[in-house]
């Protein structure tokens, strides 16, 4: 069955409760104040049932004070009905009402002129005409104008014929790809708990899957759902639905609330939007203007960041960000009203473009790009400006929340421009290419300055990298194809090899350094003393090649380099002086090998790490793998 969501707008005391409980039989003033004051301040619910389906009515307030309740009644309308008292014709209500619903992006589907009944029969022509006239002038057209009267007894026949043709319009939807409910009325029920209601969003709601009150962050679980009365295994997005609550204690639900899908929603104090100011705005919007947001069901008080700063002239549109005194949550699309704090008027409208931006500077270039593209709505250009903001990268569910895309589907909607990287991380594809040219350029340029240095610092490759973002990972890719290496934390090209590259007496000088540490022995030079440009490259490759080994002494924060055949000759040394299962003591075996403490140390952990000697207190013994 066809559900069509339709908010019923118009001017204070132009008749649209009476119009609703004429067609529907339902009084929507429910308060004892609504009925002793005959004007509506809340929200009333009603529907209208046809062989095709059913139209929700959603009876907004029409008096100026009660806006944000207008407002919240048209979060999930697909469409306006506009009553206008034959009597009194446009008035100002009727023209704020249709100001917010085009900043909502809410068109107007119905004209209904009601109490046609008050007006002689030779006047109702020229009123009539006099009102088309007035709406064509503001934009309404081409739509069904429907004069009635809801006092007399088949004064709404037309209206009804009217109605059920809406079942057959298409109304665009942008809702959510999750569970979105924004809350506009919440009570408590003898031995059910919690009930909320709002007109839903998105994805089908029911009663398994999981759930959050947010911005609370409250979870929950449904124990019921009903739309207009009748229980339901499960309610769709644009249908008027209450749902019974666990978990939940009415105190918990505040103005704003939204039920929605868990992890699919995050609170937020800064929104990415896109400003429009009405052509009749009294006076510019201004760069870190306090304003009122309403959206959904919640208003809060925001500073207007613009991008580039300056100021919004009436009848533009610009970017921004939303600075919010409190987090609210919202969703890419999402339309809010902007008013002014005093007088309280409405001055413009947004649309959400990032629910859950990071604040940046006025003047940050990489995100205005982002928000002109995500005003796109193109996954292609959404990627390439996360993919610039990020450095290179850019988060697969970036694209998918601002794109409104389902979680998983945004590779599918990508171009081979495109490559993911890593699981949920991409990078435009001819980025990647120049951020691997990028790396192998940086190092053969340092290899060609400095041969003999088998690798080069980190901040090499950093510093000519055009899209560090992506260097972690252009590092793994190119390690994998056996291009780089990375040693300590420095790197070279794997085909880098400094012994090829020694001419002959960088040669002389590299046999000379080895020579000394093995004439040492157990005491082995400093390498302070190693004086010569090239000898702290040449005791590198002389370590990376094996031929030397260092070790550390930690009590004295210094490198001590033996050569390898050395530390051979000690251990064979120290397993014939103290055949195992005989222990000997650090001093035993400095003594046992003509050495230093400052040596010794150093040595013995090094053969406790390799197996060769097993530590027990202050004493040690050699191991079987020491033979």
């Amino acid at each position: 069955m066809t559900t069509v969501c339709a908010i019923v707008i118009g001017h204070v005391d132009h008749g649209k409760t009476t119009l609703v409980r004429a067609l529907t039989g339902t009084d929507t003033d429910r308060l004892v104040q609504e009925k002793q004051r005959g004007l509506s301040i809340t929200l009333g619910f009603a529907h209208c049932n046809f062989p095709a389906g059913t139209v929700d009515l959603i009876d907004a307030p029409g008096h100026q004070d009660f806006t944000r309740a207008m407002v919240a009644g048209a979060t999930g309308a697909q469409t306006a009905m506009l009553v206008i008292s034959v009597v009194d014709g446009v008035s100002p209500q009727s023209l704020e009402h249709l100001r917010i619903m085009g900043l909502l992006g809410v068109a107007v589907g119905l004209v209904v002129v009601t109490k046609v009944d008050l007006v002689p029969a030779n006047q109702l022509s020229e009123k009539l005409a006099l009102i088309r006239n007035e709406l064509a002038a503001l934009g309404v057209s081409n739509v069904p104008f429907v004069p009635c009267s809801a006092n007399c007894p088949d004064g709404t026949d037309a209206l009804r014929k009217a109605l059920e043709t809406l079942l057959r319009s298409q109304w665009p939807l942008r809702p959510p790809i999750d569970v979105f409910l924004p809350i506009d009325r919440a009570f408590t029920l003898p031995g059910k708990g919690t009930v909320v209601t709002g007109t839903l969003l998105g994805a089908p709601l029911g009663v398994d899957g999981t759930f959050t009150l947010q911005p609370q962050g409250v979870p929950v679980s449904v124990r019921s759902v009903q739309s207009r009365g009748q229980s339901r295994d499960v309610v769709h997005s644009g249908e008027r639905v209450a749902v019974n609550l666990r978990g939940l204690a009415i105190q918990d639900v505040s103005q704003g609330s939204v039920l929605c899908t868990s992890d699919a929603f995050t609170a937020s104090d800064c929104m990415d939007v896109q400003i429009s100011v009405l052509p009749d705005a009294p006076r510019p919007l201004k760069h870190m203007q306090e304003l009122r947001a309403m959206f959904g069901t919640s208003q809060e008080v925001v500073t207007v960041r613009l991008m580039g700063g300056g100021q919004v002239s009436p009848g533009q549109s610009g970017f921004a960000q939303l600075r919010f005194r409190q987090k609210a949550v919202g969703f890419a699309g999402q339309r809010a009203i902007l008013r002014s704090l005093s007088p309280a008027a409405t001055i413009g409208g947004a649309a959400i473009l990032d629910p859950w931006a990071r604040p940046v500077r006025a003047g940050d270039v990489a995100r205005l790009d982002l928000m002109r593209s995500a005003a796109t709505q193109d996954p292609a250009l959404i990627a390439a400006a996360l993919c610039q903001q990020g450095q290179g990268l850019a988060v697969l569910d970036d694209v998918e929340r601002i794109a409104r895309l389902r979680r998983g589907g945004a590779m599918g909607c990508l171009t081979d421009r495109f490559t993911e990287i890593a699981r949920g991380y991409i990078a435009q594809t001819p980025d990647l290419s120049a951020a691997k040219s990028d790396v192998i350029t940086a190092l053969q340029s340092f290899h060609a300055a400095y041969p003999v240095k088998r690798l080069a610092p980190r901040r090499i490759i950093e510093q000519r990298s055009r899209f560090p973002g992506l260097l972690p990972y252009v590092e793994k890719i190119l390690i994998a194809d056996e291009e780089l290496r990375v040693e300590d934390g420095q790197v070279a090209l794997f085909a880098h090899d400094p012994h090829a590259v020694l001419n002959e007496t960088q040669r002389i000088r590299l046999a000379e350094i080895g020579a000394l540490f093995t004439k040492a022995g157990m005491v082995p030079p400093d390498t302070a003393q190693f004086t010569d440009p090239d000898d702290p490259d040449l005791i590198a490759l002389l370590v990376a090649s094996g031929i030397l080994v260092s070790l550390n002494n930690v009590s004295l924060n210094q490198r001590v380099l033996f050569h390898a055949e050395c530390v051979v000759q000690a251990v064979r040394y120290l397993r014939d002086t103290f055949p195992p299962p005989e222990r000997f003591t650090t001093s035993q075996a400095r003594n046992a090998l003509t050495t230093t403490r400052k040596f010794i140390v150093p040595l013995l952990e090094h053969l406790d790490t390799q197996g060769m000697t097993q530590r027990h207190g202050d004493t040690r013994q050699m191991t079987q793998q020491a033979h």
